[in-house]
This record gives C-alpha cells, structure tokens and sequence, in this order.
C-alpha cells in the first residue's frame, strides 16, 4: 500500500491565482471609463453649452426646487453636513472596517476613487465655462463624494452586507441629487456629470486593478516556470 511516507518528496505550489479574471476587469474597465466619459460631456455640451439645454436644465431645476420648498431649510441643514471633517471622517471609517478584513487593496481603491473624483470635479468646475453664469457649478461636487463614499463602502464591506449597503446607497445618492438640485445648487446636468465622473475615474481604477493582477499572473507563472 503507498501512503505519503513511501512517495517521493515532491515540491507543493499552492494553487494560487492572484490574476484571475484580469482581463474582464481591463475591459470592464475601459468601458465603464468611456461611458461615464461620454456621459459627462455629453451633460455640460447638451445641457450647458446648448442655448435650449440650458434653459430645459435651469426649468427643472426651478420645478424642484418649487417643489421642496417647504423644506428647503432642512436640505441646506443636511447638505451643511458634507465638509472636509465629514468625508475625512467617512474615509477613516472605510479604512478601519478594510483594514480589519485585511482588505488593503480595497481601501486604497476606494480612498483613490473619493479624492481623484473630486479633483477631476474641481477641475472640471474651474476650466468649464458656463454661459450666463459667473461661476460654473458642473459636475456636482456634493454628489460626486457622497457617491464614491458609497462605493468605497462596499468595497471593503463583507459580501454578505453588500446588497443590503447597496441598496442603502442607492437611497443616499438620489436623496443627495435630488437636495442639491432643490436647494438650487445644481442643476440636473451638473448631477449627471458627477455620475460620469464616478464611472469614469472608477473605470480607470478597474483597468488599473486588472493590469495589476496580470502582471501578478505573469510573475507567479515565471516562478512555477523556474521552479519545475
């Protein structure tokens, strides 16, 4: 009977794929980047360089705000909430909840998507030109960081707590789209720019993710190579 004591001793390579699927996530990637590319620019050419989008823009702009404005002084207590101290505070939360599930990848991502998709926001605020306006307000930078913190909270949440995240998310993204536009901060088309910038910066963090575990691929291949 052969039992492990009289096999040979033979080297054991774990079966380890750190760049499973590297090529979905690269093309995922890139298109989830051009969409929400195309998505932002389309927003500021059709609804802010365009005469008649402007105006269709700036009129459901006032029908929401009309709309709300009863409680107008409870969304600007609310928006209020949104500063510095309170993203930093968000970003310190994902952080320990990651790094508790040893998920450091994840927390470096999602800190990665909040402060590029606000920098990209800002930019795109101080170098867009918006006629009959003395200061550009597209994309929405309200909007954008409430949106990334979502995503960067399920990034390092248990996926078993995802869905139910998810779905929490989605609420908070439309409460806070809708109460920018009612407190007449943005306009629609600066709401749905912030959306393409989220797509688009996380799309860039995809590729990037992808090309990371294809070169981890080809480096566990070469050992495996050199070992045999």
């Amino acid at each position: 009977m052969t039992t492990l004591a009289t096999r040979p001793t033979v080297p054991l390579h774990p079966v380890v794929r750190p760049g499973g699927g590297w090529a979905a996530r690269v093309v995922g990637g890139l298109v989830l980047a051009v969409l929400g590319t195309v998505v932002t620019a389309a927003s500021w050419l059709l609804l802010v360089d365009s005469a008649s989008g402007r105006r269709f823009d700036h009129a459901v702009m006032v029908a929401v705000e009309d709309v709300f404005s009863g409680v107008r002084g409870d969304v600007l207590d609310l928006l209020r909430l949104v500063s510095i101290a309170s993203v930093g505070l968000a970003l310190l939360a994902i952080a320990v909840i990651g790094l508790s599930r040893r998920r450091v990848g994840a927390v470096a991502a999602g800190v990665a998507l909040v402060l590029v998709s606000q920098a990209i926001t800002q930019g795109l605020k101080a170098v867009l030109p918006r006629e009959g306006a003395g200061e550009n307000s597209l994309p929405s930078g309200h909007v954008t960081v409430i949106s990334a913190l979502v995503v960067a909270t399920l990034l390092v949440l248990p996926a078993a707590l995802r869905y139910v995240a998810a779905a929490a998310g989605l609420v908070v993204i439309a409460g806070a789209s809708i109460a920018v536009i009612a407190a007449g901060w943005h306009r629609p088309g600066d709401v749905l720019a912030a959306y393409g910038v989220i797509a688009a910066v996380g799309g860039g963090l995809l590729v990037l993710d992808g090309l990371r575990r294809a070169v981890l691929r080809h480096r566990q291949r070469s050992v495996v190579a050199v070992s045999q």
